[in-house]
Order: structure tokens, then C-alpha cells, then sequence
């Protein structure tokens, strides 16, 4: 935020113009993270997945709820319809991942996986949103993201038998950022969501294993914290705090936390044993994957938008503190 425009101006609209193109590769590459990392076939993963949903459902509801109730009162300077604008911050709300690990599961405790598993609904349900603002129906919604999965599959298969056929390892790595520029360049093209098809892409990938699999991670892992933080970088940037926003920000956080608490007593209720107790708190520290989607759904929808990416990128800031206050970090080792 203080290198942006409204800052100390070193990130400028020329220079962040010229950012734009690479934001949906780094957007989808946190998606084949978060695809390469699933993988459920521990015992009592698909009992956690249930109640990650159960608990990212809950939070998303929430802050959504309270930003509809809000919106049109505070916010009237975009037309975007205030369903939308409720439905986005809720979305950005509701995940609890730092950093995808995209590596295996095997060593994981119960807490991690459920904060892991806790960003499918959010992410699923933020393509169905992004592409609802380009079709007049959910039905045609619907069917505009189920065929730019098809198309994302199509692209990572061509980009496994690429990889396949060869063991050099210099033509390995360009094979696949080649891919990951495919599948973040269609998403853009599309103006639908580079997290899901990183996600889509990246369940492929862990599904059908094998050299591709291991090159795509190594890859992946390789390049993503540069791409990680180019998205904290513009998101900051292009923020643009107010008042109004501010205060929506300070708002988010509390209904955010509200949410997550409750929510994590409902998901250790479904999880059982081995979920600690204070599963809520656990789940304070919003990550990255919120600020990644609000600056997807700028991307995506247009400037309208903006005012919720501040929102957002204000209310990670405030909730983060909040989550080192209430939370140790070697809790969660």
C-alpha cells in the first residue's frame, strides 16, 4: 500500500499496467498448489473435507449476510448489484490457507489439513460468482465454468504429455510455466476465475501422478513466492483506503472472526478426535487466498470492485494481527 499510487508512487498505473498480464499466472499457480496438495486418501480426510466446508460455509455466509445488510448504504459509488459485492467479500472471507504447501499430506496434522481444505468451497463457489457476472443466469453460469474446465483439463493434459516425453530438465521447467501461462492466460481471457482453473489444473495433475506430476510441483513450488509476492504487491497497490472503506474493513474483521469461531466449533463437532479445541482460533489467520480472489474479481469484473479489495486487503492486515495476539505460531507446527 505505501509503494503504490497513493503511496510513495514507486509501484505507479504505468508500472502496475505492466504487472496486470503476469497477476492471473501467479493467481492460477496458487490454485495448482491448492490441487496438488488434496489428496484424500488418509483416513478421516473426507470427514475433515465436510467440515472445512461446514466451516468455510459458515463464515462466508456470515460476511456476506452483513455486507448485503451494509453495501448499499456505504457504498454507492459502483454498479456492481450489492449481491455480488456481499458474495465476493464473503467469498475472500471464508478461506484460513497461508501458503498452499502443494506437497504431500501423509505428516499433516488434523488442523492443517482442515485450514487446507477449508479454500474448495470458496474457490468453487468464487468461479460460479465471476462467471455469473457475465451470464444472465445461473444455468448459463453454470455451464460458461464447466466448459473452461474442460478447456483447463484439455491444457493440462497436453502439458503432462509434454512433460512426459521428456527428461531434460531445462525443457521440463519451460514445458511447464509454459502450461501454468496457458491455464492463467485462458482464465484472463475468459474473465473467470485463474484460482479455479489452477485448482482444476492441479487436481489433474495429482490425479494422474506420475514425472509430469513431480515436474509441475517442483516447478510450482519453485516459483511461488516470487509469484506470491507479486500478488501482495498490486493488491496493495491498488487499494484505495477511505473512511468508508476503513470502517467496512474493521467490520469484515469482526464478522470474520465471529464466523471462523463458530464455525470451528461446528467443524469440530464433524472432525472428532484429534481436532484440537480451540479449532476457531486456528482458523483467524486469513492468508492469502482472499487477497488473491478480490484482485482475481477486479480483474474479472472491473474498478467497481476496487472498494472491496480494499476492504479486503485492509480486513487480512487487521485479522493477521488479530490471529498473532490470540494465536502462537508454533501451534500450528
Amino acid at each position: 500500500m505505501a509503494l503504490g499510487p497513493r503511496g510513495l508512487g514507486l509501484l505507479s498505473p504505468a508500472v502496475l499496467s505492466f504487472l496486470d498480464p503476469v497477476v492471473p499466472v501467479a493467481l492460477a499457480t496458487l490454485g495448482v498448489l491448492v490441487g496438488l496438495g488434496i489428496g484424500l486418501d488418509r483416513r478421516g480426510d473426507r470427514r475433515l473435507l465436510i467440515a472445512a466446508n461446514l466451516e468455510s460455509g459458515l463464515t462466508m455466509l456470515a460476511v456476506a449476510v452483513g455486507t448485503a445488510l451494509v453495501a448499499p448504504a456505504a457504498i454507492t459509488s459502483t454498479t456492481v448489484p450489492p449481491w455480488m459485492l456481499a458474495l465476493v467479500a464473503g467469498i475472500c472471507a471464508a478461506t484460513s490457507l497461508t501458503l498452499p504447501a502443494g506437497t504431500s499430506v501423509e505428516s499433516r496434522a488434523r488442523v492443517l489439513r482442515v485450514v487446507e481444505l477449508d479454500v474448495l468451497l470458496p474457490i468453487l463457489a468464487g468461479g460460479l460468482v465471476l462467471a455469473a457476472a457475465r451470464e444472465s443466469s445461473l444455468l448459463a453460469a453454470v455451464s460458461l465454468v464447466t466448459q473452461a474446465c474442460i478447456v483447463t483439463v484439455a491444457l493440462g493434459a497436453t502439458g503432462w504429455l509434454l512433460l512426459a516425453r521428456t527428461s531434460v530438465d531445462t525443457e521440463q521447467r519451460v514445458f511447464a510455466i509454459a502450461t501454468l501461462l496457458l491455464v492463467g492466460g485462458a482464465a484472463d481471457y475468459l474473465s473467470l476465475s485463474a484460482l479455479l482453473g489452477g485448482l482444476v489444473a492441479g487436481t489433474f495433475w495429482q490425479s494422474v501422478g506420475g514425472q509430469a506430476r513431480d515436474c509441475i510441483r517442483r516447478d510450482v513450488i519453485y516459483v511461488q513466492h516470487p509469484l506470491l509476492v507479486l500478488v501482495l504487491l498490486v493488491a496493495g497497490a491498488r487499494t484505495d483506503p477511505s473512511p468508508t472503506s476503513l470502517g467496512l474493513a474493521v467490520a469484515y474483521v469482526c464478522v470474520r472472526t465471529a464466523g471462523k469461531v463458530a464455525g470451528g466449533l461446528m467443524a469440530k463437532r464433524v472432525a472428532g478426535i484429534g481436532a484440537p479445541p480451540d479449532l476457531g482460533v486456528h482458523l483467524i489467520s486469513p492468508g492469502i487466498l482472499g487477497v488473491a480472489f478480490a484482485l482475481n474479481a477486479v480483474r474479472a469484473i472491473g474498478s467497481d470492485m476496487s472498494v472491496v479489495l480494499t476492504v479486503v486487503v485492509a480486513g487480512t492486515i487487521g485479522a493477521e494481527l488479530l490471529a498473532g495476539l490470540s494465536q502462537p505460531r508454533k501451534a500450528l507446527e
